[in-house]
């Protein structure tokens, strides 16, 4: 009791008060949560840190944050290595933030995974993995044989459009945030935050999509085409970042070269079929 009046002395603040039965924080407490939770896990990487990690017998748990795009194009294939080589390690594949630098100041994920070009000059230490380019997904019964050989701007803009987006906001992709920036206008029909459900909406419908062609390769296409864009669309390149804090612990250095290694086994872009 004594320590929680001193607190309040510190604080100039409360920090709990009554609403009916029950104590809840105040303002000025639920603010000093996000710092006070920083300085814990920096308290417990002193001591978690050791020079010892084996992955083969290690129970550690990561967080990785990622888009469902590249959860299947390189979670995937990394988990299906560690099945083997580290057994007890387990992976939590985490949905993507809009704010990258205060999950992994959070230690809310081990590692996120974005596109370089959404992350911009980041002082945040980070790896290129692998390249993407983008391409337009339709359904072929649904447009005239000459539309599927070369999809024309006009033709294009008058489409149905499905777009990609994360978080309330609605957070557009890279390839989305660059026709807007060129003033194109665009019938935006729906909006999904999974990359991977392109195919089931836009199968039986005249809806395009800006897809990425390394996604579009293993989803199941039956009846749809992808096509050239008729404006060009800037490729991305998926990298991964973390907290410089964790830069030298040993079981952060191995999962990171563990899913370097993955992302260098992908087919190149272009060889994608």
């Amino acid at each position: 009791m004594a320590r929680c009046r001193g607190l309040r002395r510190l604080f100039d603040d409360p920090l709990m008060v009554r609403n009916g039965r029950v104590l809840v924080l105040t303002p000025r407490a639920e603010a000093l949560i996000p710092p006070v939770k920083e300085i814990l896990h920096q308290i417990d990487g002193v001591f978690a840190e050791s020079d010892d990690f084996d992955p083969r017998t290690t129970t550690r748990s990561f967080s990785i944050s990622a888009s469902d795009y590249a959860t299947a194009v390189v979670l995937a294939p990394l988990l299906r290595g560690l099945a083997d080589d580290a057994p007890n390690v387990t992976v939590n594949v985490l949905p993507r933030s809009p704010d990258v630098p205060a999950v992994l100041r959070l230690d809310s994920a081990d590692l996120v995974i974005e596109p370089r070009e959404m992350m911009g000059d980041s002082p945040l230490p980070g790896v290129s993995l692998f390249s993407d380019r983008w391409v337009c997904m339709l359904d072929g019964s649904m447009h005239e044989p000459a539309v599927l050989a070369r999809l024309e701007r006009d033709h294009y803009l008058q489409l149905p459009h499905l777009v990609y987006s994360i978080g309330q906001d609605r957070q557009l992709n890279y390839a989305d945030r660059h026709l807007a920036s060129l003033g194109v206008r665009r019938r935006i029909e729906l909006t999904v935050e999974s990359f991977l459900m392109a195919p089931l909406l836009i199968r039986g419908t005249s809806l395009v999509s800006l897809v990425l062609e390394r996604a579009a390769s293993m989803l199941p296409l039956d009846g749809l085409r992808l096509v050239d864009p008729p404006i060009p669309v800037p490729g991305i390149t998926d990298a991964m970042y973390w907290n410089p804090r964790h830069s030298e612990d040993p079981g952060h250095r191995w999962l990171r070269q563990r899913l370097a290694d993955t992302a260098a086994r992908l087919t190149p872009t272009g060889d994608v079929s």
